[in-house]
């Protein structure tokens, strides 16, 4: 037999180590699924982001001055969701106009309610960090639910 052969108890041992490391699920994945399942709206219209200032018009040339404000836009069948970014808010608005709740939630879950008044606008204070998505509910209980994004 071979020097390196230390016997059965070992060998189920270090077998049965690779199989529950094998099956661990890699914390990515596990944060992956939650935001997936996070808000299980079916109904939900999806409005993609159409435009982003900092990206739009890229040319080889290179701007002395940067625009004050970043602007975003998110279109879906139904709604626009309009973004100005500012130094510490967001200020928007739905298009076509109608009052309703603007949720904001961060990768963390946590979910800041917004009002959206009657000409849609609304105001999200403070902006938030890191990666967010909006989730849109007006009056009549349609649900607009956007990319996730940061600013």
């Amino acid at each position: 037999m071979a020097d390196h052969w230390r016997g059965d108890e070992e060998l189920l041992a270090e077998l049965g180590e690779a199989l529950r490391t094998a099956r661990e699920v890699p914390a990515r994945f596990v944060e992956a699924g939650k935001a997936a399942f996070s808000w299980r709206d079916l109904d939900a219209e999806l409005a993609t982001l159409s435009y982003d200032s900092v990206t739009a018009g890229r040319s080889t040339e290179v701007r002395a001055d940067s625009a004050p404000l970043r602007a975003l836009t998110f279109s879906g069948r139904d709604f626009t969701i309009e973004l100005e970014v500012g130094s510490g808010d967001l200020h928007g608005q739905v298009v076509p106009a109608q009052p309703g709740e603007l949720d904001v939630e961060t990768r963390d879950g946590t979910v800041m309610t917004v009002p959206v008044d009657e000409v849609g606008w609304f105001v999200v204070r403070p902006k938030p960090a890191g990666r967010f998505r909006l989730r849109l509910r007006v009056g009549t209980g349609h649900i607009v639910l956007t990319d996730w994004t940061a600013v």
